[in-house]
């Protein structure tokens, strides 16, 4: 383990951690590897199945910059992260899920940024990739927007769950623990989908000062079977009942900055959900169910289409 450095920004890394025993040593390796930064790591395993905790206690045996919290049992993303942000004693605190990665020098890029902006959270763009670690093609964040300070309004329109739209919340904050403490806020654990987007967004409603610095910074993985890669109904409506919760605490001024982003975000969750409903419909061989679902949310229909050709491209391909 290296010496400490008190010349260099003391920044947190918190790690939820479930069943990744495969892959979560990728994902300490490249925090622990980060230049011009004072870096720990606290994983918080997230009840694992497997061997995740073992394999993070043989690399906190051996560097003393890792440790292990445990939760006593799954509390999903959210409740893990709190956790491990409890643990945490650094000024900053940044945000690694077990199956990705940093790219070399991200977190000082991020405090940089967070110092010239006078920002208390920091967010970048992402690279995506597959198991394997190729490249996966498709724009980032940047391509939707620049660089910049975003405020509340910002962040809801660009988070709005339009289909085929890439959302603000897949990117990994940077915080300021004292912006965390001062205001009492940690993640709310209610939700499996979208908890940073609302920590986030519970930070702007505090009057936090958000800044995007469009540089790639952060590997995000795409793998079959994770949380965020496919919508549940439950998690949608649990999404649901967090913004409104939420927007019940704005200010009068927030509130008509956020009007239209928020009811636009709140027609495409329902839309989301109504689509998954009408799918499983369609699955379980009920297509009058689905229909009739389809009849009370007819703005869902455009997805429902959206899924079932893209079902048929692939048989098709399958067969060919």
């Amino acid at each position: 383990m290296p010496p400490p450095r008190p010349d260099l920004p003391g920044i947190t890394v918190a790690m939820a951690a479930h069943d990744a025993e495969g892959f979560i040593a990728a994902a300490i390796r490249s925090a622990l590897a980060q230049e011009h930064a004072a870096v720990s790591v606290v994983v918080a395993d997230d009840a694992s199945r497997d061997g995740t905790a073992g394999t993070v206690a043989r690399i906190a045996a051996r560097d003393g910059r890792v440790s292990l919290v445990h939760c006593p049992v799954n509390l999903g993303p959210g409740g893990a992260r709190n956790l491990a942000f409890a643990a945490a004693k650094d000024d900053w605190i940044a945000v690694l899920d077990s199956d990705d990665s940093f790219l070399p020098g991200r977190l000082a890029r991020m405090h940089a940024h967070a110092q010239q902006q006078d920002a208390d959270i920091v967010i970048d763009d992402f690279i995506s990739v597959d198991a394997a670690g190729q490249i996966l093609s498709g724009t980032g964040l940047a391509a939707r927007h620049p660089a910049g300070v975003l405020d509340l309004a910002d962040w809801l329109r660009l988070n709005d769950m339009a289909r085929a739209k890439l959302s603000f919340g897949y990117a990994k904050p940077l915080l300021s623990r004292r912006f965390l403490s001062k205001h009492g806020l940690r993640y709310n654990e209610s939700l499996r989908n979208g908890e940073d987007f609302h920590l986030v967004l519970e930070a702007l409603a505090a009057g936090a000062r958000l800044y995007f610095t469009g540089e790639p910074g952060y590997r995000y993985t795409r793998r079959a079977g994770s949380v965020s890669r496919r919508a549940q109904g439950s998690h949608m409506r649990a999404l649901l009942a967090a913004d409104s919760a939420i927007a019940a605490r704005f200010s009068p001024a927030q509130h008509a900055a956020a009007a239209w982003p928020l009811a636009a975000r709140r027609r495409n969750l329902q839309n989301l959900i109504t689509t998954e409903e009408v799918l499983a419909d369609l699955k379980a061989g009920r297509p009058g169910a689905g229909a009739a679902r389809l009849a009370r949310h007819p703005g869902a229909l455009g997805r429902v289409a959206g899924h079932l050709a893209e079902a048929l491209r692939k048989r098709i391909g399958a067969r060919a």
